[in-house]
């Protein structure tokens, strides 16, 4: 079971996300009542097979994912990623389709269950889609997938010293604004270093307030260099000098301190294991998506999108003049090669 829950939750990541290599982040907001229909939304813009898609499925993909996408002040290169995004669920969804795969309210109430994601997927027509391509993927390509002991035990001594954490102290602090009054609380706590938690509640103006000042175990390296030279300085239990900084001043104290040390694979053996399932999953998925787009007819008709559409930086631009789809063959997606983006 946990296994199955790791798994269809990377699914879902590939599903999603796959093809966002710069991640789809909406920078504008659309209003509320902005409508994404305009002239040219019956163009074609994608082939897979004898199988159309237009510009109007594309807007209405991009609204299902983005709710908050501008087609009013569009980002041309932002809506470029989700295109390819488009091209590569559209051609797992058309294997899918071809499989019939059915999905009962049983496997739909699981599905949600394992990969905890909200119970409303009958309202998201992208989600249900998405199930279903878990369960074909699944079924397919994944069930036998494992990572063995062995390969963790190899992983872990070829990569050793990223399993070697440096000294951690259990960090306390009080914050405050005012410089006379940082001093006037670190003189009381020279001479009652037991009221720390007190004062922190009482005065301190950092969210860890309520908690008496607790912030947790810090490794070295993480904090800013005037304050790591004082606190990994501190023995336990002492106060320590006020540290300004651009949110105030501080006064720190060390109730726990973790010595530089090797973790042992015991420690990071599921952290591991999930790393290799990971990389065997998305390679496994890469292989399956590379062999549709040798097996299918795919052809992406760029010059007929609704905007620009941009390749990644560092890739020639499509030419928007030029029928992608001609003998010519050339520009991302031409014929069988929509990898080509």
């Amino acid at each position: 079971m946990k296994k199955l829950k790791l798994t269809l939750t990377i699914i879902l990541v590939l599903l999603c996300f796959h093809c966002g290599k710069e991640t789809p982040e909406t920078k504008k907001t659309a209003g509320p009542q902005e409508s994404f229909e305009s002239p040219g939304d019956a163009n074609i813009i994608l082939t897979i097979d004898n199988e159309n898609f237009t510009n109007k499925q594309f807007k209405e993909f991009i609204k299902s994912r983005y709710p908050d996408f501008s087609f009013k002040d569009i980002n041309a290169r932002l809506a470029s990623r989700i295109f390819d995004m488009f091209i590569e669920h559209k051609t797992v969804m058309h294997s899918v389709e071809q499989a019939n795969i059915k999905m009962d309210q049983a496997e739909i109430a699981n599905y949600l269950e394992e990969t905890t994601l909200p119970p409303d997927l009958e309202s998201n027509p992208w989600l249900k889609e998405s199930a279903k391509a878990q369960k074909y993927l699944y079924f397919k390509l994944y069930k036998d997938i494992d990572v063995g002991d062995a390969e963790i035990q190899l992983y872990y001594n070829r990569n050793i010293v990223d399993y070697r954490k440096s000294t951690e102290v259990f960090l306390f602090q009080i914050v405050v604004k005012d410089k006379a009054k940082a001093y006037e609380i670190r003189e009381t706590l020279s001479k009652s270093p037991e009221q720390f938690e007190e004062l922190a509640k009482k005065n301190s103006t950092s969210i860890e307030a309520k908690d008496g000042g607790s912030m947790g175990y810090f490794e070295k390296g993480t904090l800013p260099k005037d304050m790591e030279d004082v606190v990994f300085a501190l023995e336990l239990n002492t106060i320590s000098p006020v540290v300004e900084s651009p949110y105030g001043f501080h006064i720190f104290k060390v109730t726990k301190i973790k010595k530089e040390r090797q973790l042992f694979l015991e420690a990071v053996k599921n952290q591991i294991k999930n790393k290799l399932l990971a990389e065997k999953l998305g390679a496994a998925y890469e292989d399956f998506l590379t062999g549709l787009k040798v097996e299918l007819n795919i052809n992406a008709k760029y010059q007929s999108l609704f905007f620009p559409y941009q390749t990644i930086k560092g890739e020639q631009n499509v030419e928007t003049n030029q029928n992608i789809d001609d003998a010519n063959n050339t520009g991302p997606g031409a014929g069988t090669g929509a990898d080509n983006r």
